[in-house]
């Protein structure tokens, strides 16, 4: 008996070291969040390791967030002389999209969008 709980004591942590960041772990309340993702699923989100939300596929989710505020990130990259999104430089976007000076109310509200997904989106990796 003491054999088989040493056993399953280091299966057990074997298995938790093993989870990452990016890994979900457990369902994440999405009322807790300041932006609403509806029921798209590229932007399900669940809990790490750490309890933070991530996308559960961070890569659809960038996908998708690029369609729905195409004029957000194109106005970001314009003002900021930015390339476009990647996971490379997407610390710039997040750190200036709030920020965009453009006139078009929709437009500034994208930026914040932006910055507010990107805040979930770096919680997904290491």
């Amino acid at each position: 008996m003491r054999g088989l709980f040493i056993i399953f004591s280091i299966i057990l942590l074997v298995s938790c070291d093993n989870l990452t960041l990016s890994t979900v772990v457990d369902e994440y309340d999405v009322s807790k969040l300041s932006s609403n993702y509806g029921n798209n699923k590229a932007y399900e989100i669940g809990a790490n390791v750490e309890g933070l939300p991530i996308f559960k596929d961070a890569q659809k989710a960038l996908n998708q967030i690029k369609l729905d505020c195409k004029e957000g990130f194109e106005a970001v990259a314009t003002e900021f002389e930015l390339n476009p999104i990647s996971h490379k430089n997407y610390e710039d976007y997040k750190k200036y999209a709030w920020q965009i000076t453009v006139k078009d109310k929709s437009v500034q509200q994208q930026g914040v969008e932006i910055s507010k997904f990107l805040d979930i989106y770096e919680n997904s990796f290491e």
